[in-house]
């Protein structure tokens, strides 16, 4: 089938059969937004698709067992150079608040109550409010920015475990009280590092210290596991 496909043809086919679903990201305090355009012709939506791609906008074309048809446009870069190009009667003000989220420009919060608003006015079919709560008060990039952080400190975490197991495991290889030698010996290390070494279980909390004398007029520094 071929169709005459343009901005314009595109916008009101998406003003009418089309809408922007909204979810929450697992772990994160972000939304994920994604248009869809669903259509029992195939050849319509995969001639859309092919507009599209020529402006450079990935979309996903989905065949459900009804007979239904969906365009789907998730990647958030793409998502915002397709609400860019629509001109919208219907979801003007529903394309206009995921831009301005897409951009970090409003919170979650404050797309969740404009589409609540919207769903009220009957140009929703659904209300993501009602699934997701005020519970997103940061925009875009905060609310990415915190979820790197959160992995970050996760993974610093999951590090400093690791260093900890490695580093009792040396701490029990030895004898229960040791000195630098023994640490060289054992471990296999030069005596720098064996100092380096037995001064880190002692921070860790592993091991405690003290000085032996060593006659005529020396201190040798011995370590004991705690």
């Amino acid at each position: 089938m071929k169709q005459a496909i343009s901005w314009a043809y595109v916008s009101g086919f998406f003003d009418g059969e089309g809408g922007i679903t909204v979810t929450s990201r697992i772990l994160s305090n972000a939304l994920a937004l994604k248009a869809t355009v669903c259509q029992k012709s195939l050849g319509v939506i995969r001639a859309i698709r092919w507009f599209l791609s020529a402006f450079g906008i990935h979309s996903v074309v989905y065949t459900f067992k009804n007979g239904i048809n969906s365009l789907e446009v998730g990647r958030a870069d793409d998502l915002v150079r397709f609400l860019l190009h629509l001109k919208l009667v219907v979801k003007k003000r529903q394309a206009s608040t995921a831009l301005q989220y897409l951009e970090g420009k409003v919170s979650g919060n404050t797309l969740l109550k404009v589409y609540e608003q919207e769903y009220k006015k009957h140009k929703r079919k659904n209300n993501p409010l009602k699934n997701l709560g005020l519970r997103l008060p940061m925009t875009r990039f905060q609310a990415v920015a915190a979820a790197q952080a959160k992995s970050r400190r996760a993974r610093n975490i999951g590090i400093r475990r690791s260093f900890q197991v490695r580093l009792r495991a040396r701490v029990n290889a030895l004898p229960r009280t040791f000195a630098v030698k023994d640490i060289e010996r054992v471990i296999g290390v030069s005596k720098p590092r064996a100092q380096v070494l037995g001064n880190i279980m002692e921070r860790e909390g592993f091991v405690r210290s003290h000085f032996e004398k060593v006659p005529p007029r020396f201190r040798k520094k011995v370590f004991e596991r705690t």
